[in-house]
């Protein structure tokens, strides 16, 4: 025997369509009967018919096929499927159902092959059959496009789910939402609209995606959050829509955000990025790939942050950071290069060494952006890391870059410890 508890957890039927009460007996892939307490209560009665109240028969065969459901979504095989009406015959209506009747409810399987089976279905009322017939049903995949969706969870018809996706309890998808094979989204997490995520992508619960811009200028225009592959985003993070008619918020692949970490409009997040616990971005951020953000840190508006820089815990960053520089501090200051993060991504000692050289360059001298390239330009060799520092150095920049350095003397072979503290 089944109670009602248990029958919401094997099939995904909510009111006002769900048309039996308890499972009386259950002989697994073979037999099932259940009982429905047919009430003036029902809301078909509202309308068939008011002065007449009769069960419709399409209901009947409806509550019959429920029966069946419960018996095939509880054999191992068919487990995180549909079942889905394939066929109908031979089927008789004998006598009216009417308030206060007790429909008895009995289906025997046929056949099953592969994706199809066969039943037999009949309903009685006080031993008397009042409808029987054959039901031929089919197997599927659970939710769009084989996602597995919590039965709590609200998705939107113009959503598009990939194969594989996993939607948990109490999930909102909104309109115009795409979301790539094998994503899984955790409880609670809101994903408003207008937003395409990759594929196999970890989304924490609680997550807010896709919600309007904190922007006092944002009037509703359609704007995107695009985000990438094989992200993790713990709990709590917040990602906005962008402001602007057209514009994008934009996440890369591979990036790890923890807990409660804001990205807010017209940001742009690269690869590999990891942003700490509780970090607040302001809009138009833009990160580069394999930068380190640590926990609490702030980031003004507009900054850029290079390439493999890596930011300390509680840092204020309010001007641009090139790339491979290690800063910390409120306001944040240069403490020196990110060796060891250029290490652990296997940048070579030479590159490291003229990275080195352009710390010197950079900092020791008080020089005009424009001179400074130049001088990196003719003092350093043209290895790929010193022409992707220089052509950060030589973007348009709304900030400015960060001149602030807390070293007194900036050696050739400094090398700074790691950070190890990314997060709260």
């Amino acid at each position: 025997m089944l109670d009602i508890q248990e029958i919401l957890k094997t099939i995904p039927h909510r009111f006002p369509f769900l048309l039996i009460d308890k499972i009386l007996e259950h002989e697994d892939g073979k037999r099932a009967v259940a009982l429905k307490n047919v009430t003036m209560n029902e809301p078909f009665f509202q309308g068939h018919f008011p002065s007449q109240p009769i069960m419709p028969g399409v209901l009947i065969c409806e509550a019959i096929a429920q029966v069946g459901v419960v018996l095939a979504l509880r054999m191992p095989q068919i487990e995180n499927k549909i079942v889905l009406f394939a066929g109908i015959d031979n089927v008789r209506f004998r006598k009216p159902v009417l308030p206060g009747d007790q429909l008895i409810l009995e289906v025997n399987v046929l056949w099953l092959r592969g994706a199809l089976g066969k039943m037999k279905g009949k309903a009685s009322v006080n031993d008397e059959v009042v409808a029987e017939g054959d039901f031929m049903f089919s197997f599927a995949d659970r939710g769009m496009g084989g996602a597995i969706i919590h039965q709590s969870a609200t998705v939107h018809p113009s959503a598009i789910l990939g194969k594989g996706v996993e939607i948990g309890p109490y999930v909102f998808i909104g309109p115009n939402v795409e979301i790539g094979d094998k994503t899984k989204i955790g409880a609670g997490t809101c994903i408003a609209r207008s937003t395409k995520i990759g594929s196999e992508n970890r989304i924490y619960h609680s997550v807010s995606i896709g919600l309007p811009p904190q922007d006092l200028r944002y009037k509703g225009e359609r704007s995107e959050v695009i985000i990438g592959n094989k992200n993790v985003i713990r709990e709590h993070a917040t990602i906005h829509l962008a402001s602007g008619e057209g514009n994008k918020t934009i996440i890369g692949n591979e990036n790890f955000i923890m807990v409660h970490a804001h990205i807010p409009h017209n940001c742009q997040i690269g690869n590999q990025v990891v942003i700490g616990g509780f970090c607040g971005l302001a809009g138009y951020t833009q990160i580069e790939d394999q930068a380190t953000i640590g926990g609490l840190a702030g980031v003004h508006q507009y900054v850029r942050i290079g390439r493999l820089a890596m930011i300390g815990a509680q840092s204020k960053v309010v001007q641009d950071i090139p790339p491979f520089m290690l800063v910390e501090g409120n306001p944040a200051e240069v403490k020196g290069i990110n060796t060891i993060g250029l290490q652990r991504r296997g940048v070579s000692q030479e590159a490291i060494s003229e990275i080195k050289k352009s710390l010197k360059i950079i900092y020791e001298t008080k020089q005009a952006t424009e001179k400074i390239v130049d001088d990196l330009k003719k003092r350093l060799r043209p290895l790929d890391e010193i022409n992707y520092l220089i052509s950060f150095l030589e973007k348009e920049s709304k900030r400015g870059i960060s001149k602030k350095v807390s070293i007194d003397d900036i050696e050739d072979d400094l090398i700074l410890p790691d950070l190890p503290e990314l997060g709260i």
